[in-house]
């Protein structure tokens, strides 16, 4: 007589595999957690790494292939040669961020900004506003409650900050070990990475190239585009005598990252300014600097650079970066086209692996 005994329902394996994911994915957010702190500091890192990874490559071959040795190169050369002169350039920045703060309350306080309007708008602004169409807009107005804003707004953010430094110091430092090790071990950790993918040799190679080719084309169409922008505004108004340059330059260099507008939002105010200060000639080779040297080079550079580079389509390029930008902050710059490419890669496994499959 045989006894005809179904198979468990649950077996060892079974048990084995919930076990193994329930530690698992409890491990990787207990990792989560602890990293979450330094976040900005690791992401900055490696974006930091994988633009440089070039010039890493060179700094190793003349190193006799010790990644340790090229990585030290590497972290102190960018300690000396971009990161102190950046130190150095916020410390500015956070000067004249507090003079034109207490410049602009004191107009606030003082009840001074309404005499400063009639002076530098002068009688041509006011007819301007008096059209029709402009009759029923109080920009006079809108200016001294922005104005008001703004002191307050500052006020609180300069707080801030101060209250941040030490947050700010030892992010540095983390980011500096990082970038060593990032440096270092880059290889290694991406290709860990990459063999925990469950995909074929051929996607993953795929996947791999399409990040690649839209970071890079990210990096040098946008960020280092802005950066540029954000140079030359800040250069042009203080060639052209224009108060706070580098507070300006740097506001420039951020609206720079925006599809739309960009850094014209600030060197077309200050070319306006010198005009309504009688500063005429000034005003206008301000405006010649503006289109010839900030505005002109980022039409026709930065859609070459990032269109052929990423092969993003321009509509999903520009909601990747807005979208990006309001998620993530600044580096949804970066994560906004990325999310996109990716999207797009893993659009067309789905495609070759279930819709195209006979």
């Amino acid at each position: 007589m045989t006894s005809n005994r179904s198979a468990p329902f649950i077996t060892s394996s079974h048990l084995f595999v919930f076990a193994f994911f329930a530690i698992f994915l409890y491990l990787l957010y207990q990792m989560v957690n602890i990293l979450a702190p330094f976040s900005s500091a690791l992401i900055w890192a490696a974006v930091l790494c994988l633009a440089l990874n070039p010039v890493y490559v060179k700094v190793l071959s003349l190193a006799g292939g010790r990644a340790g040795l090229a990585a030290g190169i590497m972290t102190v050369s960018l300690l000396l040669l971009v990161i102190g002169p950046a130190i150095m350039l916020l410390g500015m920045l956070f000067t004249q961020a507090v003079d034109l703060y207490q410049g602009a309350s004191d107009l606030v306080v003082s009840g001074r900004l309404s005499t400063t309007w009639s002076a530098v708008a002068g009688p041509m602004i006011e007819k301007v506003l008096a059209l029709p169409f402009l009759a029923g807009l109080d920009v006079k107005g809108i200016v001294i409650k922005g104005l008001s804003e703004y002191s307050s707004t500052m006020a609180s953010q300069l707080g801030g900050m101060l209250k941040n430094t030490i947050v700010l110091a030892v992010n540095l430092v983390v980011m500096l070990i990082s970038l060593f090790f990032f440096f270092r071990n880059g290889d290694a950790y991406y290709r860990s990475a990459m063999d925990i993918l469950p995909f074929t040799s051929v996607q993953k190679k795929s996947i791999s190239r399409k990040i690649h080719d839209t970071f890079t084309a990210v990096i040098n169409g946008v960020f280092l585009i802005a950066l540029g922008q954000g140079i030359m505004t800040g250069i042009g108004f203080a060639l052209f005598s224009v108060p706070f340059s580098v507070f300006w330059g740097f506001l420039a260099a951020i609206l720079a990252l925006l599809p739309i507008g960009g850094a014209a939002l600030i060197w077309i105010p200050g070319a306006f300014y010198l005009y309504l200060t009688g500063a005429t000639l000034h005003s206008v080779l301000l405006a010649a600097w503006g289109v010839v040297l900030v505005s002109l080079p980022d039409n026709f550079l930065k859609p070459l650079i990032i269109g052929k580079k990423a092969n993003i389509p321009s509509f999903f390029l520009f909601v990747g970066i807005l979208g990006g930008l309001q998620v993530y902050g600044l580096l949804g710059i970066l994560f906004g086209p990325l999310v996109v490419t990716l999207l797009i890669a893993f659009t067309q496994i789905y495609r070759e692996e279930f819709v195209n499959t006979p």
